[in-house]
């Protein structure tokens, strides 16, 4: 941004300068510097467009890789606990959970990622087609101990990449309804 400015005041300067020197005589030459200086402003202020919204792209994918690194911290803890308990409900409900936050995670563009983000959505990507692949063997009466050894051997990975990426995780999960044991707590303590 900041060679941006220099070359905006380096240009005008520049005009100035030349508008200094060589001062328009006739109606036409004033009608010339206008239109220079008009397009001018219009080729600075499409540059400067174009940057913001490369910046807000940028912003976003990023916010949408760290919701999928999330989501998938959230949906492994789920699928650990599910096996814990062997509740095939829960357990079936949460691989399709999985499925859907695979496909969030596919949505990110790759492009607009950089360094330990990109390597991040790259790795959780990896990690949840390989879960998918060995749940979907998985069945009723299986064995839920090696399943549940599975989620829980991947999950401080996760945790890993969130916080290497400065996203660390949350301790509850998106059921654990942590503002109303806030709100309760701040009645209950007059």
């Amino acid at each position: 941004m900041r060679k941006f400015q220099v070359a905006v005041a380096a240009v005008t300067i520049a005009l100035c300068v030349a508008a200094w020197f060589h001062r328009p005589a006739t109606a036409g030459e004033w009608a010339a510097w206008v239109q220079a200086f008009g397009v001018l402003a219009a080729i600075f202020w499409g540059v400067r467009l174009q940057r913001i919204a490369t910046q807000q792209s940028l912003r976003q994918a990023g916010q949408v890789a760290s919701m999928f690194a999330q989501n998938m911290h959230w949906v492994f803890r789920e699928l650990n606990d599910a096996c814990a308990k062997q509740a095939w409900a829960d357990y079936s409900v949460h691989r399709r959970i999985l499925e859907e936050i695979l496909a969030q995670g596919r949505e990110v563009t790759l492009q607009m990622l950089e360094g330990r983000s990109l390597a991040m959505v790259s790795s959780l990507r990896t990690i949840a087609v390989e879960a998918l692949e060995i749940t979907q063997l998985h069945v009723q009466g299986g064995n839920w101990r090696e399943l549940q050894f599975y989620f829980d051997k991947r999950l401080p990975s996760i945790a890993a990449w969130l916080s290497a990426t400065g996203n660390p995780p949350e301790n509850s999960g998106p059921t654990d309804y942590a503002g109303l044991r806030t709100s309760y707590g701040q009645l209950g303590n007059p």
